[in-house]
């Protein structure tokens, strides 16, 4: 094999292990063959595809080992603590913090062949899936019968449910119809020890601590999930689409705390910030495109940029032009979509215009709720930058509504001041009454590449923390947050999280590396 691992070091495991999980799983569905290795070596963690460019990948699992029910999944997990074998879940491969990359060359157990739609209750709107299928199916099976989950991911065309659960994960529609942990009610997983455990699915209990709820965001370190028992509900009725433009992230943050301080629940809410509207929508006044001229300019002479990666970035700005598209030059945008029963969208409609209308939003109609719901799926632009050498990733964090500003200005700020940044800019996405989830995305064009990616990472999550945000919204930990999981859960929170996963996953048989810190140095006993 010519490639080489950067991470963690592969490791050789007894051949009496894969000779036995051929025969519980299928031959054809244990694989050690470099092609499917390769494959399985790194999820959509933007810094690892990148060095996978010049054939350095973080490290090479020992099989892929792929079961078709619960009970396979029990008897290969029985036998991984016979022969001491690490194991690392992978559903659809598409988490961005390296939750799913095989440390110490522990096998893969993909999940993916259990993906069965099991059943719909109809009365009580509960639907069974398997851990495995892929959110685009489901929503297919379900719309199919008049249902939806709700949950909308960037990451729908390639996430599994499993890995929703897994990573604590929320859609675009979450502000009406929730995160994932609203939805989950129950669900069936394979412990560390090789037992499984059945929660049943009722919406709540008072039966001590929620069982449900230590496998919501457990990244795979103390169970595999198998399958799942959901909330659903049927497809809307009547779709309103709603776009307004404001002077400041400051102004629209304060309109839409108010909106959902009320009665209102709106399905998608979005605010971007001035530098997100001009890439989403194609808008910009005369005197940002004079900045950004004087800009351009200073960045080329002064060597941080070519004029290469200047088309790259401007390649991404959408050209469709719109009637009152001019209303948004030089503005913060802010989208609706409200959905659901008419009587209730059209009363969520008043709200919403009343409310922009007291802190002077201009109205756009909803032309630009088209155009993003055109582009919500579109991910082209992250695989262009890094194959010309650039390095791009998108951050998430979440803080109370007071804190709400300051961080956004002082997050933009300290990224944007890394040696190597070439843009940074924000948009809201996840609302409560209390809070909002801050999503950044950033690019650079570093002669370091791997020390401004880390320098980025440190100023996002130190800026966070300094104003009492927390480091994760939805996308979880992994290996790359879990440096900075002590300052976010404190000392205490951190020993307590590891005693947890410790008692329950005692011979450290699965997802080496991953959530804390410890779990990686302690072998397999």
């Amino acid at each position: 094999m010519n490639v080489k691992s950067f991470l963690s070091k592969g490791k050789d495991i007894p051949y009496e292990f894969i000779e036995e999980v051929k025969r519980i799983v299928g031959e054809k569905y244990v694989s050690e063959k470099e092609r499917d290795l390769i494959s399985y070596s790194v999820d959509y963690w933007l810094y690892g595809v990148y060095k996978t460019q010049f054939g350095e990948i973080p490290v090479i699992p020992s099989a892929v080992v792929s079961p078709k029910n619960t009970e396979e999944v029990q008897k290969v997990v029985r036998l991984a603590n016979k022969y001491h074998v690490q194991i690392t879940p992978f559903g659809g491969g598409s988490g961005v913090l390296g939750a799913a990359i095989p440390f110490n060359g522990s096998i893969i157990l993909n999940t993916q062949r259990m993906n069965k739609f099991i059943s719909l209750d109809e009365v009580s709107q509960v639907a069974v899936f398997e851990s495995g299928i892929i959110g685009t199916n489901l929503e297919k099976e379900l719309n199919y019968k008049g249902y939806s989950l709700g949950n909308i991911p960037q990451s729908i065309p390639c996430s599994t449910v499993g890995g929703w659960v897994s990573t604590r994960a929320a859609g675009q529609f979450s502000t009406k119809y929730g995160k994932i942990e609203d939805m989950l009610l129950g669900l069936t997983a394979v412990l560390p020890d090789g037992e499984i455990l059945r929660i049943k699915p009722v919406s709540r209990k008072s039966t001590g601590p929620s069982l449900k709820h230590i496998f919501l965001g457990s990244e795979g370190t103390i169970g595999i999930i198998t399958e799942v028992y959901l909330s659903v509900h049927k497809t809307p009725e009547k779709v309103v689409k709603n776009s307004f433009a404001f002077d400041s992230v400051e102004t629209a943050l304060d309109m839409v705390r108010e909106v959902v301080q009320t009665d209102a629940k709106p399905a998608v809410v979005r605010i971007f910030d001035k530098d997100e509207t001009e890439r989403y929508f194609g808008v910009v006044s005369k005197r940002d495109t004079y900045r950004q001229a004087f800009g351009i300019a200073s960045k080329i002479l002064k060597g941080k940029v070519s004029p290469k990666v200047l088309s790259i970035l401007n390649e991404s700005k959408n050209k469709i032009s719109f009637e009152g598209m001019e209303k948004l030059a030089g503005k913060v945008a802010v989208i609706f979509i409200s959905e659901g029963d008419e009587d209730f969208v059209f009363l969520e409609d008043r709200v919403i215009k009343k409310k922009a209308e007291e802190y002077n939003g201009i109205s756009i109609g909803a032309k630009p709720v088209d155009i993003w719901l055109s582009k919500r799926f579109d991910v082209h632009l992250g695989p262009t930058i890094l194959r010309n050498g650039g390095i791009v990733d998108t951050i998430e964090v979440v803080s109370l509504f007071t804190d709400a500003p300051a961080l956004y200005n002082d997050i933009i700020v300290s990224m944007s001041n890394v040696k190597g940044a070439v843009s940074v800019s924000g948009h809201y996405s996840h609302f409560y009454p209390e809070s909002a989830c801050l999503y950044i995305t950033f690019a650079g064009f570093p002669k370091d590449q791997l020390k401004y990616y880390e320098d980025t990472w440190t100023a996002a999550m130190e800026t966070t923390l300094r104003h009492n945000g927390s480091i994760s919204h939805h996308h979880g930990i992994g290996f790359l947050r879990k440096p900075f999981m002590q300052k976010e859960l404190g000392i205490a929170g951190e020993k307590l999280m590891k005693d947890v996963i410790n008692a329950v996953d005692k011979n450290h048989i699965f997802n080496p590396g991953k959530l804390v810190e410890g779990k990686d140095e302690e072998a397999v006993k």
